[in-house]
């Protein structure tokens, strides 16, 4: 089994877009391929044929994938309801109550995520893994399943996605490198700026600094995009188009071992 795992330098940086663009692109060069997302926090979800709970955006990544989405893309699902938080693991629902239990469940979190994840990598030839947030939440690294955990069970080199939209994005960048946890720096093989208007010969400059400091490189810019609509077979296409055209394939088949 292949694998490869997009973290982020913040919440809504486009690791899902992306996620979703990577394992469309395999699909249309006749890989199979799934995503797989360790936790996701989402009032938005999906029940599956089987009444099983997944986040809304691992249903719209198993949809561009052309796989059925199923409780071990996600295996824990936090929804937030009203006062209260419900806890879903395996697509069914584990508690509900106070968000502040959640350390108190880690030891069936932990092992809901490797079980979820040892299924999927015997089911799949390439599984795209999603982390959540910021990977270098380091007030939480303790009780990071999403990131650290996973990368870790998974063993999956590591794509680093940061939006430059609203600037700062090499601040972001450098920032979360050094912050990450040291058990998973050998993991992270690149970094892909996301959001980006304008010219991209104007970024070269930061870019090679970062490229210096951390001896990791760019993997690709990706434009600013508005009008792409999913779950649209069209625009599903159109995302993998833009993946493929703006991302460095030689990285991403190295680190896959396949041919693109």
């Amino acid at each position: 089994m292949k694998s490869v795992m997009i973290v982020g330098t913040s919440s809504s940086c486009g690791k899902s877009f992306i996620t979703a663009a990577l394992l469309r692109m395999l699909r249309n060069k006749g890989y199979t391929a799934a995503p797989f997302k360790a936790q996701n926090i989402s009032s938005k979800s999906y029940v599956t044929e089987d009444h099983s709970e997944i986040a809304y955006s691992t249903y719209i990544q198993a949809l561009g994938a052309g796989v059925p989405p199923e409780a071990d893309m996600n295996p824990v699902l936090i929804k937030p309801a009203n006062e209260k938080t419900q806890i879903f693991l395996n697509g069914q629902l584990f508690h509900t109550g106070s968000y502040k239990k959640y350390g108190d469940f880690l030891p069936e979190i932990r092992a809901s995520i490797e079980s979820s994840f040892h299924r999927m990598a015997a089911k799949y030839d390439i599984l795209i893994i999603e982390g959540a947030g910021s990977t270098a939440e380091i007030n939480l690294a303790n009780e990071d399943v999403a990131n650290i955990f996973t990368a870790k069970i998974t063993n999956s080199p590591l794509l680093l996605v940061s939006d430059i939209h609203y600037g700062g994005v090499f601040a972001a960048i450098h920032g979360t490198v050094d912050l990450l946890d040291e058990s998973i720096k050998s993991q992270l093989k690149g970094f892909i700026i996301n959001r980006y208007h304008g010219v991209k010969e104007i970024l070269h400059p930061g870019i090679d600094v970062l490229e210096q400091k951390h001896a990791v490189p760019c993997a690709g810019i990706l434009p600013y995009q508005h009008d792409i609509v999913v779950p649209d077979e069209q625009g599903f296409d159109r995302m993998a188009e833009l993946f493929e055209s703006n991302i460095d394939l030689g990285l991403i088949s190295r680190l896959l071992d396949v041919s693109l």
